[in-house]
């Protein structure tokens, strides 16, 4: 682990040394409030400048398929294989940058609830009087996984009649719970820890909700791939791994 951080400090040391550029970087809404904060210490660390653009899955495997110019890509497990086929994903630069787990959103100050278990969710679910999930038309299948885990813990029915979809990102569907469009909203932890006027009332347990694998690659056909490559080693490092925790996220192997 120390071999691997000396070898990441000397990359960036080395990145400062020349001459400084910008790159483009396209990331799935669900590592916004990470990649917000990783930036512009990359930026301050390098001296390189970094334009960032954020969509759902769906909206991002689209625009990589349909040939818009990125340097560096920050998606899903999910839209990977699209991406790979497409020859989207530069050889051998594919990296798990980190895992995002699936919690229950409620309004400040409301009590935490027990989600621990499936008996935990079916109740937690069935108290609430609406549910906000996000809905698959912007491009994001999480609304839809939850949706498929109530039918087989045998509460889908009744989710169903409670469920106010969203038409956008997770921090929108944390938002709502935030406006009290809805009393909970299930989402990224990740899109949750931003929003005020929400708090995390809970974390789904792994064997419900799979955590979110988010990876980190270099875009095939990047105009600066050397930049690029030293912000990949930057989200390897342990000052971005510190920052990808403290935004409830768990950081990829290094």
């Amino acid at each position: 682990m120390k071999c691997a951080g000396a070898i990441v400090g000397l990359a960036l040391a080395l990145a400062i040394q020349v001459e400084p550029s910008e790159i483009k970087v396209i990331s799935t809404g669900g590592a916004r409030a990470v990649m917000t904060s990783l930036v512009p210490e990359f930026e301050r660390k390098t001296g390189h400048k970094v334009g960032i653009d954020f969509g759902t899955p769906g909206n991002m495997r689209d625009r990589l398929l349909q040939g818009e110019a990125a340097d560096v890509a920050v998606a899903i497990a999910a839209i990977l294989p699209d991406l790979e086929k497409a020859g989207k994903i530069a050889s051998g630069t594919r990296m798990e940058f980190a895992a995002s787990y699936v919690g229950v959103a409620v309004r400040a100050g409301a009590p935490k609830l027990d989600v621990s278990t499936p008996d935990g969710v079916k109740r937690a679910m069935l108290m609430a009087k609406t549910v906000a999930l996000s809905d698959p038309k912007a491009g994001t299948q999480l609304g839809a996984t939850f949706i498929g885990v109530a039918d087989r813990l045998g509460f889908g029915a009744d989710l169903r009649s409670r469920t106010k979809l969203i038409l956008g990102p997770g921090s929108d569907v944390a938002e709502a719970v935030a406006r009290g469009e809805a009393e909970l909203g299930v989402t990224l932890i990740s899109e949750i820890l931003p929003v005020t006027g929400v708090a995390l009332g809970g974390e789904l347990p792994s064997n419900i909700m799979p955590p979110t694998v988010i990876h980190a690659f270099l875009v095939s056909g990047a105009k600066d791939t050397e930049t690029a490559k030293v912000f990949l080693d930057f989200l390897r490092s342990p000052v971005a791994s510190k920052i990808i925790e403290a935004k409830g996220m768990k950081p990829g192997p290094r």
